[in-house]
Parts: structure tokens; sequence; C-alpha cells
């Protein structure tokens, strides 16, 4: 375990190098919060969870690998577990929902 993408194909193992200053940019906000399910004129006021969501290091024990085709992907070398998907994105996608309805309800 440990050495193939979500898809089989043999892979390589990266160093995640969080940059502590990383600031995204608006495009970048704009884009993750659309992947989580934000629309870009109602939540502009929610688009701090995105903001949040993209400076979030990965959790232990992940870690982005790179598949044969140069695909990212993310394997969890305890579970053996691997994902398309940054491990963060479910959690932020539930954050996001949870103040959507606070604020629409």
């Amino acid at each position: 375990a440990g050495d193939t993408s979500p898809t089989g194909a043999p892979n390589m193992v990266l160093h995640e190098n969080m940059d502590p200053d990383y600031e995204p940019t608006e495009q970048e906000i704009e884009e993750y919060a659309a992947w989580l399910g934000m629309d870009k004129h109602e939540d502009r006021d929610l688009f701090w969870i995105a903001r949040a969501g993209l400076k979030a290091p990965l959790p232990k024990p992940w870690k982005p690998c790179q598949s044969e085709d140069n695909e990212i992907f993310y394997f969890n070398f305890e579970t053996g577990e691997s994902v398309w998907d940054h491990p963060c994105d479910d959690h932020y996608r539930k954050i996001y929902h949870e103040h959507k309805s606070r604020k629409d309800g």
C-alpha cells in the first residue's frame, strides 16, 4: 500500500511546502468557494471559509502524491486511503453549509 494512486497507477510522494505567509488570490478564493458550493455573489460574506480552506495544511498522516500522469492526489499513510480531493474539503464544505443555513434561516 502507498505506491498507487486512486486509479492504481504508480506515484511519487511530494513534500507539502506551506508558506506561512501564503495569501490566496481573489481568483483562487472564488474558484475554491465555487468548488465548496458557494455562490460568487450571494455568499461573498462567507468567502473567509474558502480562504481558510486554501491556507489549511494537510492533516497528519495525509501526504500529497503525484500519479504517473502528473495528477495530484492525497494518501493517508496510516489507513492506506487515497483520495483525489484535499482531505480538508469536506470539513470546509460542512462549515460553509452550517453558516449558510444560519444566514438563510
